[in-house]
């Protein structure tokens, strides 16, 4: 593992905060499983509205070990919510405007495209709509597009689609549990898996 996969796994996402949660009840919360160098709560005390529903955490902690047993604090009641705590991909926590400008939500368990990925509505010949997912990265590697989803796809469910891929060829007889841990240990965090033997 190289110092840079270390220090991503340090800093440990929040969802689904209680309004009614302080910072220090935040930072109490998460303290006793290590020192805590950085915590960002957003929105920030002074952009909260009528309309905010939940909060949303960053915490960066000293010891990587500390955000992966974080992980585990998933569906602990804060005050009337049950939270939700993922790893967070980057080295450096993002300030709120760049988070909420990337599609950051509040939403438990949601996920989100990385920011330079994008989706938008495609007008057919035949009149109908696609939505059409773009990331640059695929096109720097002339690899092919996303194949095209319908137009009406909810936003979550394009996420999950986006992610999934189908591994084929695999030796008869491989167990699940052996492709999981290859693709969480060469290519990240793998949440669910499927087999089916032909």
């Amino acid at each position: 593992m190289s110092g840079e996969e270390k220090e991503k796994n340090k800093i440990l996402h929040v969802a689904n905060i209680s309004c009614a949660a302080t910072r220090d009840q935040i930072y109490n919360m998460f303290n006793y499983l290590g020192k805590i160098q950085e915590l960002k709560v957003y929105p920030s005390e002074g952009n909260i509205n009528a309309s905010t529903l939940l909060k949303t955490a960053f915490i960066k902690f000293d010891d990587e070990r500390c955000a992966e047993v974080g992980q585990h604090l998933t569906n602990t009641v804060l005050i009337d919510r049950a939270i939700v705590c993922l790893p967070y991909p980057n080295q450096i926590i993002p300030d709120e405007e760049t988070f909420f400008n990337s599609g950051g939500s509040t939403t438990a368990g949601q996920r989100q495209l990385p920011p330079h990925v994008s989706n938008r509505i495609q007008q057919l010949d035949d009149g109908n709509s696609v939505l059409i997912t773009v990331d640059p990265t695929l096109e720097q590697l002339g690899l092919p597009a996303y194949p095209p989803l319908p137009a009406d796809t909810d936003n979550g469910k394009v996420e999950e689609i986006r992610r999934t891929v189908y591994v084929g060829n695999l030796p008869k007889g491989i167990d699940g549990k052996e492709v999981l841990d290859l693709f969480n240990m060469y290519f990240g965090e793998v949440r669910f898996i499927e087999t089916e033997s032909h």
